[in-house]
């Protein structure tokens, strides 16, 4: 075949190719067959870079062309896991980045607690004279509110029993335990601005966090009155001493030899109170997912004294705008109760009966014991991570109020707006922990509800709340502190 000639067959194989080019075998590279889809019309245009312009091929253009081709390929071919492990390292990389920019811990104000951008997302910094008083500070949720608002700078007092918790925390203004909010005499007394200068303990407060409560459904139904004492009777407490408190205050400014200005920083201008998603009861399906709106439909004496809190609160706000025309009432204080729905997180007690599901899970996954289900487990529940719950808290207590001084009162429901059954977080569970145990069935539990599922939309127009962990990140992150501690 003359050298000018093109290829007449659709291929040219390998020996072919060695021939030209002077190639053998012995090299070890075979070089793949040269396609042609048209000989008949075959040109330049039919061979990705090939070696010449002009419509006639030389030995010595087909030799060079084939070697480039035959090079390119030996080289992908002896780099290929080398190039996929750089591919490999470049995606881990950016993974890393990803997460670490999302992960990135932020040092505190005044603490030791480290937060991601996250868990205090659109928590402004405190005022030098903010100062709050939270009762159940030493529990499972009222630490991680301690946490955050030390993280943002506010002077913090804590009043606790230790009923249900111990988490101290020395970087507080002042811990006052083990005190009980059904004993007046356990509140901090009354101090003028000028006898705040001398004495750092009690001093003046800015902002309530009420979370100091029994705790368990099932407890209360057969204690009840453990329940009306002290989820109703305390909150009574805790309201009538900041009226006292900001009815003091008010007497005060007009006799204070300060500029009253300055003692008019320091009234309680608002006061947030845990209530629970147990007040709706177990609704009609039609009503999920649920709203403030829905009924009163509790099955425990826990969901009573609850709802009849939120009543309490009310009448609080109602009393204070029927005495503004009183000189002693110009403080007034408003009211939010956060309906939370089922919150899980570190720091929540394993060993206490009444926890929480996922931490119970938890540790009987951890050590390899039954996770046990009372009922079938296809009940449905809405999962939210503590420190999202320590976040709306504290919006809570930071949101503006209207340009009149009239005090108001609002309910939202603290929730992410998803809920999975009992029986995928069990599986979730076991996953996470490595788990081998076995995942059984008892009897349902009395007053325990069938399904749960919450509309957040409420508490994102009224304080600007959207939970920021969704339900399988916030269990990793529990996992991971079983896991350590």
């Amino acid at each position: 075949m003359p050298a000018t000639s093109p290829p007449t067959r659709g291929f040219l194989k390998t020996k072919e190719i060695e021939g030209l080019i002077g190639g053998n075998r012995s090299s070890g590279i075979s070089p793949p067959p040269l396609e042609i889809s048209d000989p008949d019309s075959f040109s330049e245009r039919n061979i990705i870079g090939s070696p010449s312009k002009s419509s006639s091929y030389t030995k010595s253009g087909w030799k060079s062309f084939v070697v480039e081709r035959l090079s390119l390929r030996n080289m992908i071919t002896k780099h290929k896991t080398l190039l996929l492990g750089i591919l490999v390292l470049f995606l881990l990389a950016l993974h890393n980045i990803t997460h670490n920019e999302e992960e990135k811990l932020v040092a505190p104000i005044t603490g030791e607690a480290y937060l991601t951008p996250n868990e205090f997302l659109n928590i402004r910094t405190a005022q030098p004279h903010e100062s709050v008083l939270i009762t159940g500070g030493l529990g499972f949720i009222g630490s991680h509110v301690v946490d955050l608002l030390l993280h943002r700078g506010f002077k913090v007092t804590i009043l606790d029993d230790e009923s249900n918790g111990h988490n101290h925390n020395s970087y507080v203004k002042n811990e006052m335990v083990p005190n009980d909010i059904t004993v007046v005499t356990d509140f901090p007394q009354f101090q003028s601005p000028a006898e705040e200068k001398n004495n750092a303990l009690d001093g003046y407060f800015t902002h309530v966090i009420h979370l100091a409560a029994a705790i368990s459904v099932a407890e209360s139904m057969t204690n009840p009155d453990k329940y009306e004492k002290v989820n109703y009777g305390g909150s009574q407490i805790v309201l009538d001493w900041i009226y006292n408190y900001n009815q003091a205050l008010g007497s005060s400014s007009s006799t204070e030899s300060n500029n009253s200005e300055d003692v008019d920083k320091y009234y309680i201008r608002k006061v947030v109170a845990a209530s629970s998603a147990a007040i709706y009861g177990d609704p009609d399906p039609s009503l999920l997912p649920l709203q403030e709106s829905a009924g009163y439909g509790g099955k425990s004496g826990y969901a009573d004294t609850k709802y009849r809190m939120e009543g309490l609160m009310q009448d609080f706000v109602t009393k204070q705008n029927n005495n503004d025309e009183d000189a002693q009432s110009k403080y007034s204080t408003s009211a939010v109760a956060l309906r939370f729905f089922n919150v899980y997180g570190p720091r929540q007690d394993p060993k206490n009966p009444y926890s929480g599901v996922i931490s119970l899970f938890l540790e009987r996954a951890m050590l390899g014991n039954d996770i046990t289900i009372l009922g079938d487990g296809e009940m449905t529940r809405d999962f939210i991570y503590v420190k999202d719950v320590a976040r709306a808290i504290v919006l809570s207590m930071l949101q503006e109020e209207k340009d009149d001084d009239a005090a108001s009162f609002a309910v939202y429901n603290v929730c992410t707006g998803k809920s999975i059954t009992i029986n995928t977080l069990a599986t979730q569970i076991k996953t996470s922990m490595e788990s081998n145990s076995e995942i059984t069935h008892l009897e349902p539990r009395d007053g325990d509800i069938r399904d749960s599922q919450c509309n957040p939309t409420a508490a994102k127009k009224g304080i600007g709340f959207v939970s920021a962990v969704n339900q399988e990140g916030g269990l990793e992150k529990t996992a991971r502190w079983f896991k350590e501690t």
